[in-house]
């Protein structure tokens, strides 16, 4: 499923109508019935319905959602922003034809009492006021019934966009609608994924109005949210016949003294993702501990460390900031280019110092930073990296040639031609020392299975935020979860995914 920039998405719009040939008052139509289609079960009878209409074509969804209500079981009032003779193009068409089947419009402009009245005893209001075509701050009539929306008991449903948010993403510090549920029409808009503006949605359900997939080949969208149905079809499936050789050599080089945790983690992790033998490398003093709670693992000495028959390396978690680490960080850039790479936690923050060497690889490096990471390592804010996620994730990976898997709340992943994945799974329960450990175990497992590297990064995102998410569906609170419950939750998730591969 693509993800637009409000450019992108005006860009397809004009694509389907020049060059398919689906008229504006067509997609028009689809886009409003599809939001009535979703909102009509919510209804109960007689119950009212406030559908508030600005001037751009966000309103003319919202002249279809009305006309469609007008038969419907609730007591539809619909209000408009501008006088009926301000409204033009294909929102006119369709504010027409809502007239011709006996709808009638309330201006909030003459009828304040009024409107301010059945906006306390509205059950329902549908937000069409501004969509996708807001620049900068609404004009102070718009904050004004936003903030009265806001105030409102009623159950808010936004078409598209909430009205307000900018649909890029941008900051800003007007109001805008907060919406109990956004009714996003074709794809989602980056504003979705990126605060303070996805705080404003609510539930979100992505609407199809009819826009075919030759119109986002053509255009050439990079941008997709990753479904369970892309994981599924992109799991990797065992052959009979293998061994395991088959399924990936891999070293892990990770934990110290004072974290040794991070390494029993991530090996874990990697064992229960199907990787085929694994070689942990961690300080003499800790390997007993290890050893001990994996017996599924082969240890190499720190002072012994080689990269004889691996076919995968994870560095990083809890590998502690001595120099002498840095130099373990140098040696897997140096020596393991034609392989499979993950670089995350203490491995990030030595890797600053050797970026340069990133773009050598053959093989293009894993990069997992959280944003304070992301933020180190490019000498800025970390509110500048939230606020910037999709140009500055995207500007690193081109130029230094890397998968970059920037965590948070929809985990972004970058492809070093600039493609770009948003990961819908997991949550606030992840919020908790050695999560990202977990996350490295299975990037290292995933990679040495999967054909394709991107597949193998996606995936293994998804994965590690669906077990977040069964968690909590099977008993667990947000506050509860530990790095070891997602490790046992991969099973169960894991043969769910694998089950559905066969249906």
């Amino acid at each position: 499923m693509h993800v637009v920039s409000r450019e992108e998405m005006r860009d397809i719009d004009r694509h389907t109508i020049a060059h398919i040939g689906l008229g504006g008052p067509v997609l028009m139509e689809n886009a409003g019935r599809a939001v009535y289609t979703a909102i009509e079960p919510l209804i109960t009878a007689n119950e009212k319905v406030m559908v508030m209409i600005g001037k751009g074509n966000n309103g003319g969804d919202g002249f279809v959602i009305a006309r469609l209500l007008l038969d419907s079981q609730a007591c539809v009032d619909t209000w408009l922003m501008t006088p009926p003779e301000c409204i033009t193009g294909d929102a006119a068409y369709h504010m027409n034809v809502f007239l011709a089947c006996g709808g009638h419009v309330h201006l909030v402009k003459q009828e304040q009492e009024n409107f301010a009245s059945q906006m306390n005893q509205a059950d329902m209001i549908v937000d069409a006021l501004l969509g996708t075509g807001i620049h900068g701050e609404p004009y102070p009539e718009y904050v004004e019934v936003i903030n009265q929306i806001n105030k409102s008991k009623a159950h808010v449903v936004a078409v598209d966009l909430p009205s307000g948010v900018p649909a890029n993403g941008e900051m800003f510090t007007h109001p805008a609608v907060f919406a109990d549920r956004t009714m996003t029409l074709a794809c989602p808009k980056l504003a979705q994924f990126v605060q303070p503006a996805a705080r404003y949605f609510g539930a979100v359900q992505i609407l199809s109005i009819g826009i075919p997939q030759a119109v986002f080949r053509t255009l050439e969208i990079q941008r997709e949210l990753r479904l369970r149905t892309e994981v599924i079809r992109s799991l990797p499936i065992r052959d009979p016949f293998s061994h395991k050789g088959s399924h990936g050599k891999g070293l892990l080089i990770a934990g110290s003294v004072q974290m040794p945790g991070a390494a029993f983690f991530s090996a874990k992790a990697a064992l229960r993702s199907g990787i085929g033998l694994l070689k942990v490398s961690v300080p003499d003093q800790i390997s007993a501990i290890i050893a001990g709670r994996l017996p599924e693992t082969m240890f190499m000495p720190r002072e012994e460390m080689n990269f004889e028959g691996v076919t995968g390396v994870a560095v990083g978690p809890g590998l502690g900031r001595a120099t002498k680490e840095a130099t373990l960080v140098r040696r897997v850039l140096e020596s393991c280019g034609s392989m499979p790479c993950v670089i995350d936690a203490d491995g990030l923050f030595h890797l600053k110092g050797l970026l340069n060497l990133l773009p050598k690889r053959s093989v293009p490096a894993v990069l997992s930073p959280h944003p304070g990471e992301m933020a180190y390592l490019l000498e800025t804010s970390v509110s500048e990296v939230e606020q910037h996620r999709f140009s500055i994730s995207q500007a690193f990976a081109k130029k230094y040639k890397v998968y970059l898997v920037l965590k948070g709340k929809y985990t972004l992943v970058t492809a070093p031609d600039g493609r770009q994945v948003i990961n819908p799974t997991g949550n606030a329960a992840m919020a908790k020392g050695g999560s990202g450990d977990v996350l490295t175990g299975i990037l290292l497992a995933f990679l040495l299975q999967h054909k394709q590297i991107m597949d193998a990064v996606c995936n293994a995102v998804y994965v590690h935020g669906a077990v977040a998410d069964y968690l909590i569906q099977n008993g667990h609170s947000k506050l509860d979860v530990l790095a070891t419950d997602l490790i046992d939750a991969l099973p169960p998730v894991l043969h769910q995914l694998y089950n559905d591969t066969t249906c």
